[in-house]
Protein backbone atom coordinates (compact mmCIF):
# COMPACT_ATOMS: atom_id res chain seq x y z
CA UNK A 1 0.00 0.00 0.00
CA UNK A 2 0.93 3.41 -1.20
CA UNK A 3 2.33 6.21 1.47
CA UNK A 4 -0.73 8.38 2.30
CA UNK A 5 -1.04 12.58 3.60
CA UNK A 6 -4.05 14.31 4.42
CA UNK A 7 -3.96 17.41 3.12
CA UNK A 8 -6.40 20.04 5.29
CA UNK A 9 -8.03 23.30 3.87
CA UNK A 10 -7.08 25.67 1.10
CA UNK A 11 -9.26 24.63 -1.42
CA UNK A 12 -9.26 27.48 -4.43
CA UNK A 13 -10.11 27.29 -8.10
CA UNK A 14 -7.34 29.42 -9.72
CA UNK A 15 -8.13 30.56 -13.55
CA UNK A 16 -5.04 31.42 -15.07
CA UNK A 17 -4.63 33.86 -18.09
CA UNK A 18 -1.36 34.64 -19.58
CA UNK A 19 -1.04 38.18 -20.07
CA UNK A 20 1.71 41.06 -20.05
CA UNK A 21 2.83 42.56 -16.64
CA UNK A 22 1.95 45.15 -15.63
CA UNK A 23 -1.25 45.06 -17.22
CA UNK A 24 -2.42 48.39 -18.09
CA UNK A 25 -5.77 50.27 -17.83
CA UNK A 26 -7.89 50.59 -20.72
CA UNK A 27 -5.19 48.73 -22.63
CA UNK A 28 -6.79 45.42 -24.22
CA UNK A 29 -5.18 42.34 -24.09
CA UNK A 30 -6.13 39.12 -25.86
CA UNK A 31 -4.71 36.01 -23.70
CA UNK A 32 -3.16 32.84 -25.71
CA UNK A 33 -5.01 30.43 -23.42
CA UNK A 34 -6.64 30.00 -20.12
CA UNK A 35 -6.55 27.00 -18.27
CA UNK A 36 -9.18 26.37 -14.61
CA UNK A 37 -7.27 24.37 -11.86
CA UNK A 38 -7.35 23.55 -8.60
CA UNK A 39 -4.90 25.87 -7.11
CA UNK A 40 -3.52 26.33 -3.51
CA UNK A 41 -3.61 22.93 -1.52
CA UNK A 42 -5.02 21.40 -5.17
CA UNK A 43 -1.88 21.61 -6.27
CA UNK A 44 -0.09 20.00 -3.80
CA UNK A 45 -2.33 17.25 -3.90
CA UNK A 46 -2.47 16.69 -7.47
CA UNK A 47 1.69 16.63 -7.30
CA UNK A 48 1.78 14.56 -4.43
CA UNK A 49 -0.74 12.10 -6.73
CA UNK A 50 1.92 12.38 -9.23
CA UNK A 51 4.41 11.44 -7.30
CA UNK A 52 2.92 7.92 -6.07
CA UNK A 53 0.97 9.32 -2.72
CA UNK A 54 -2.10 8.28 -1.49
CA UNK A 55 -3.77 11.86 -1.08
CA UNK A 56 -7.28 12.66 0.92
CA UNK A 57 -8.68 16.16 1.41
CA UNK A 58 -10.07 17.68 4.15
CA UNK A 59 -12.02 21.23 4.23
CA UNK A 60 -14.81 23.26 2.49
CA UNK A 61 -15.91 24.14 -0.80
CA UNK A 62 -19.19 26.59 -1.66
CA UNK A 63 -22.22 24.70 -2.74
CA UNK A 64 -21.70 26.56 -6.05
CA UNK A 65 -20.06 25.88 -9.88
CA UNK A 66 -16.24 26.70 -8.39
CA UNK A 67 -17.02 24.05 -5.64
CA UNK A 68 -18.09 21.26 -8.31
CA UNK A 69 -14.90 21.96 -11.12
CA UNK A 70 -12.64 21.72 -7.60
CA UNK A 71 -13.82 17.93 -7.03
CA UNK A 72 -14.28 16.98 -10.00
CA UNK A 73 -11.20 17.58 -10.81
CA UNK A 74 -9.28 16.25 -7.58
CA UNK A 75 -11.72 12.92 -7.82
CA UNK A 76 -10.59 12.40 -11.38
CA UNK A 77 -7.04 12.62 -9.93
CA UNK A 78 -7.66 10.12 -7.26
CA UNK A 79 -7.54 12.48 -4.69
CA UNK A 80 -10.21 11.42 -1.87
CA UNK A 81 -12.43 13.75 -1.50
CA UNK A 82 -14.80 12.42 0.88
CA UNK A 83 -13.65 14.82 4.34
CA UNK A 84 -14.66 18.10 2.32
CA UNK A 85 -17.25 19.81 3.34
CA UNK A 86 -20.23 21.78 1.32
CA UNK A 87 -22.33 23.66 3.58
CA UNK A 88 -26.31 25.21 1.56
CA UNK A 89 -25.37 28.78 0.34
CA UNK A 90 -21.55 28.57 0.84
CA UNK A 91 -19.11 29.96 -1.97
CA UNK A 92 -15.69 28.66 -3.29
CA UNK A 93 -12.55 31.06 -3.13
CA UNK A 94 -11.87 31.72 -6.67
CA UNK A 95 -8.35 33.20 -7.68
CA UNK A 96 -7.71 34.88 -10.76
CA UNK A 97 -3.86 34.36 -11.82
CA UNK A 98 -2.71 36.44 -14.19
CA UNK A 99 0.61 34.88 -15.48
CA UNK A 100 3.80 37.00 -17.43
CA UNK A 101 5.47 34.28 -19.55
CA UNK A 102 7.88 36.26 -20.57
CA UNK A 103 9.50 37.18 -16.77
CA UNK A 104 7.89 34.79 -15.56
CA UNK A 105 6.31 36.64 -12.85
CA UNK A 106 2.45 36.32 -11.36
CA UNK A 107 -0.31 38.15 -9.77
CA UNK A 108 -3.32 36.95 -8.17
CA UNK A 109 -6.56 38.60 -7.34
CA UNK A 110 -8.75 36.62 -4.92
CA UNK A 111 -12.28 36.25 -3.90
CA UNK A 112 -12.44 34.29 -0.77
CA UNK A 113 -15.20 31.66 -0.15
CA UNK A 114 -17.79 32.50 2.21
CA UNK A 115 -19.79 30.33 4.45
CA UNK A 116 -20.70 29.04 7.98
CA UNK A 117 -17.76 27.16 10.40
CA UNK A 118 -17.59 24.02 8.75
CA UNK A 119 -18.24 20.78 11.48
CA UNK A 120 -15.53 18.43 11.58
CA UNK A 121 -16.14 15.51 9.30
CA UNK A 122 -16.63 12.08 11.89
CA UNK A 123 -14.45 10.07 9.58
CA UNK A 124 -11.54 12.62 9.60
CA UNK A 125 -10.30 10.63 12.87
CA UNK A 126 -9.33 7.91 11.43
CA UNK A 127 -8.32 8.72 7.72
CA UNK A 128 -5.46 10.97 10.00
CA UNK A 129 -4.92 8.12 12.09
CA UNK A 130 -4.25 5.35 9.02
CA UNK A 131 -2.52 8.00 7.12
CA UNK A 132 1.38 8.21 7.60
CA UNK A 133 2.24 12.62 7.62
CA UNK A 134 -0.57 15.95 7.69
CA UNK A 135 -0.30 18.46 5.51
CA UNK A 136 -1.09 22.05 6.58
CA UNK A 137 -0.73 25.34 4.76
CA UNK A 138 -0.54 28.62 6.96
CA UNK A 139 -3.55 30.11 4.48
CA UNK A 140 -5.60 27.28 6.20
CA UNK A 141 -4.86 29.17 9.50
CA UNK A 142 -6.48 32.28 8.63
CA UNK A 143 -9.86 30.58 6.50
CA UNK A 144 -12.10 31.42 9.49
CA UNK A 145 -14.58 28.60 8.45
CA UNK A 146 -12.55 25.87 8.32
CA UNK A 147 -9.92 27.19 11.32
CA UNK A 148 -11.31 24.45 14.18
CA UNK A 149 -11.99 21.72 11.91
CA UNK A 150 -8.04 22.61 11.01
CA UNK A 151 -6.90 22.60 14.59
CA UNK A 152 -8.64 19.45 15.62
CA UNK A 153 -7.40 17.88 12.88
CA UNK A 154 -3.70 18.97 13.71
CA UNK A 155 -4.59 17.50 17.42
CA UNK A 156 -5.77 15.01 16.02
CA UNK A 157 -2.34 13.96 14.08
CA UNK A 158 -0.45 14.71 17.33
CA UNK A 159 -2.36 12.04 19.40
CA UNK A 160 -1.64 9.56 16.74
CA UNK A 161 1.62 10.43 16.03
CA UNK A 162 1.38 11.19 12.74
CA UNK A 163 3.78 13.91 11.78
CA UNK A 164 2.18 17.70 10.61
CA UNK A 165 4.25 19.20 7.94
CA UNK A 166 3.53 23.02 7.90
CA UNK A 167 4.16 25.19 4.76
CA UNK A 168 3.93 29.04 6.37
CA UNK A 169 3.28 30.58 2.90
CA UNK A 170 2.60 34.58 2.82
CA UNK A 171 -0.91 34.22 4.61
CA UNK A 172 0.64 33.43 8.30
CA UNK A 173 0.84 37.17 8.38
CA UNK A 174 -2.81 36.79 8.87
CA UNK A 175 -3.00 34.27 11.47
CA UNK A 176 -3.59 35.31 15.17
CA UNK A 177 -0.08 35.36 16.74
CA UNK A 178 -1.32 32.21 19.50
CA UNK A 179 -2.84 30.12 16.43
CA UNK A 180 0.48 30.76 14.79
CA UNK A 181 3.16 29.80 17.51
CA UNK A 182 0.57 26.99 18.58
CA UNK A 183 0.57 25.44 15.16
CA UNK A 184 4.69 26.40 14.47
CA UNK A 185 5.08 24.13 18.15
CA UNK A 186 3.18 21.26 16.57
CA UNK A 187 5.15 20.83 13.55
CA UNK A 188 7.27 18.20 12.75
CA UNK A 189 9.10 20.16 9.80
CA UNK A 190 8.56 23.93 8.23
CA UNK A 191 8.58 24.55 4.53
CA UNK A 192 8.71 28.47 4.21
CA UNK A 193 10.69 30.67 1.20
CA UNK A 194 13.03 32.93 3.52
CA UNK A 195 10.74 35.92 3.33
CA UNK A 196 8.31 33.76 5.09
CA UNK A 197 10.48 32.71 8.02
CA UNK A 198 10.23 35.86 9.91
CA UNK A 199 6.21 34.81 9.86
CA UNK A 200 6.88 32.17 11.96
CA UNK A 201 9.67 33.28 13.98
CA UNK A 202 8.09 36.30 16.08
CA UNK A 203 9.74 38.92 13.46
CA UNK A 204 13.32 37.55 13.71
CA UNK A 205 15.16 36.79 9.98
CA UNK A 206 18.55 34.74 9.43
CA UNK A 207 20.11 31.89 11.30
CA UNK A 208 18.82 33.82 13.97
CA UNK A 209 15.36 32.83 13.23
CA UNK A 210 16.23 29.74 11.89
CA UNK A 211 17.60 29.07 15.68
CA UNK A 212 13.99 30.23 16.65
CA UNK A 213 11.88 28.06 14.92
CA UNK A 214 13.35 24.68 15.72
CA UNK A 215 13.55 25.73 19.74
CA UNK A 216 9.43 26.03 19.00
CA UNK A 217 9.10 22.34 18.34
CA UNK A 218 9.91 21.43 14.85
CA UNK A 219 13.26 18.87 13.69
CA UNK A 220 13.33 20.22 10.30
CA UNK A 221 13.05 23.83 8.36
CA UNK A 222 13.28 23.80 4.93
CA UNK A 223 13.90 27.46 3.40
CA UNK A 224 13.03 27.17 -0.52
CA UNK A 225 14.97 29.14 -2.46
CA UNK A 226 13.45 29.10 -6.06
CA UNK A 227 15.81 28.27 -9.07
CA UNK A 228 18.90 27.99 -6.09
CA UNK A 229 17.33 25.02 -4.62
CA UNK A 230 16.93 25.01 -0.70
CA UNK A 231 18.07 25.03 2.59
CA UNK A 232 17.80 22.25 5.26
CA UNK A 233 18.36 23.28 8.76
CA UNK A 234 18.51 20.72 11.64
CA UNK A 235 19.61 20.95 15.53
CA UNK A 236 23.20 19.93 13.71
CA UNK A 237 22.79 22.23 11.78
CA UNK A 238 22.34 23.93 8.02
CA UNK A 239 22.63 22.60 4.13
CA UNK A 240 22.38 24.15 1.23
CA UNK A 241 21.11 21.79 -1.83
CA UNK A 242 21.67 23.16 -4.96
CA UNK A 243 18.23 23.95 -7.42
CA UNK A 244 18.15 22.61 -11.36
CA UNK A 245 18.82 24.92 -14.04
CA UNK A 246 15.56 25.70 -16.20
CA UNK A 247 14.03 28.13 -18.61
CA UNK A 248 11.06 29.54 -16.08
CA UNK A 249 7.55 30.07 -17.97
CA UNK A 250 5.23 30.33 -14.54
CA UNK A 251 6.15 29.98 -10.98
CA UNK A 252 2.74 29.25 -10.18
CA UNK A 253 2.53 26.44 -7.61
CA UNK A 254 6.44 25.75 -8.05
CA UNK A 255 6.45 25.95 -3.71
CA UNK A 256 3.55 23.85 -3.94
CA UNK A 257 4.51 21.18 -5.65
CA UNK A 258 7.93 21.41 -4.31
CA UNK A 259 6.48 20.66 -0.90
CA UNK A 260 4.57 17.51 -2.54
CA UNK A 261 7.75 16.03 -3.78
CA UNK A 262 9.69 16.45 -0.77
CA UNK A 263 6.66 14.95 1.31
CA UNK A 264 7.06 12.13 -1.02
CA UNK A 265 10.78 11.39 -0.42
CA UNK A 266 10.32 11.55 3.42
CA UNK A 267 7.54 9.55 3.82
CA UNK A 268 9.86 6.60 1.51
CA UNK A 269 12.07 7.17 3.56
CA UNK A 270 15.07 9.02 2.08
CA UNK A 271 17.82 10.72 3.30
CA UNK A 272 16.81 14.78 3.80
CA UNK A 273 19.53 15.80 0.87
CA UNK A 274 17.12 13.45 -1.19
CA UNK A 275 13.96 14.70 -0.50
CA UNK A 276 15.40 18.31 -1.18
CA UNK A 277 16.80 17.09 -4.28
CA UNK A 278 13.60 15.48 -5.72
CA UNK A 279 11.84 18.38 -4.79
CA UNK A 280 14.09 20.85 -6.68
CA UNK A 281 13.52 18.57 -9.59
CA UNK A 282 9.95 18.80 -8.89
CA UNK A 283 10.08 22.63 -8.64
CA UNK A 284 12.43 23.01 -12.13
CA UNK A 285 10.13 20.62 -14.10
CA UNK A 286 7.01 22.40 -13.38
CA UNK A 287 8.30 26.01 -13.44
CA UNK A 288 9.04 25.17 -17.07
CA UNK A 289 4.80 25.01 -17.31
CA UNK A 290 2.02 27.27 -17.50
CA UNK A 291 -0.10 26.84 -13.88
CA UNK A 292 0.18 23.75 -12.04
CA UNK A 293 -2.55 21.84 -10.83
CA UNK A 294 -2.90 18.62 -13.37
CA UNK A 295 -0.27 20.03 -15.14
CA UNK A 296 1.90 18.97 -12.74
CA UNK A 297 4.89 16.75 -13.76
CA UNK A 298 4.84 13.11 -13.23
CA UNK A 299 7.29 11.61 -11.21
CA UNK A 300 8.90 9.73 -14.23
CA UNK A 301 9.40 13.64 -15.89
CA UNK A 302 10.74 14.50 -12.57
CA UNK A 303 13.16 11.53 -12.26
CA UNK A 304 14.18 12.30 -15.40
CA UNK A 305 15.21 15.65 -14.59
CA UNK A 306 17.33 13.94 -12.54
CA UNK A 307 18.95 11.71 -14.73
CA UNK A 308 19.58 14.49 -16.96
CA UNK A 309 21.96 16.20 -14.21
CA UNK A 310 23.87 13.08 -13.83
CA UNK A 311 21.73 12.05 -10.60
CA UNK A 312 19.78 9.06 -9.36
CA UNK A 313 17.51 8.98 -6.70
CA UNK A 314 16.01 5.22 -5.72
CA UNK A 315 12.50 6.82 -5.41
CA UNK A 316 9.26 3.93 -5.98
CA UNK A 317 7.43 6.19 -8.73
Amino acid sequence: MGRHIVSVGDLVLDVILPVRLPVQPAAHQETPLRRVEPGGAGNFMIAARRMGLTVSAAGAVGADTFGTLILDALTAEGVDVSCVVREPGSTSTLVIVLTDQQSGEHTFIGNYGQGPDVAYPPALDGIIARADALFVQGYTLSERRVVSMSRRAIERARQVGVPVLLDAGPFMAYVAPDLRDWAVAQAAAILATEDEIPLVAGGQSGPEAWRAVLAAGPQLLVIKRGAAGCTLVTAEGAEDVPGFPAPVTDTVGAGDCFDAAFAAGLLHGLPRRQCARLANAMGAAVVQRVGAGRNAPTCAEVLALLEQAGERIDYPC
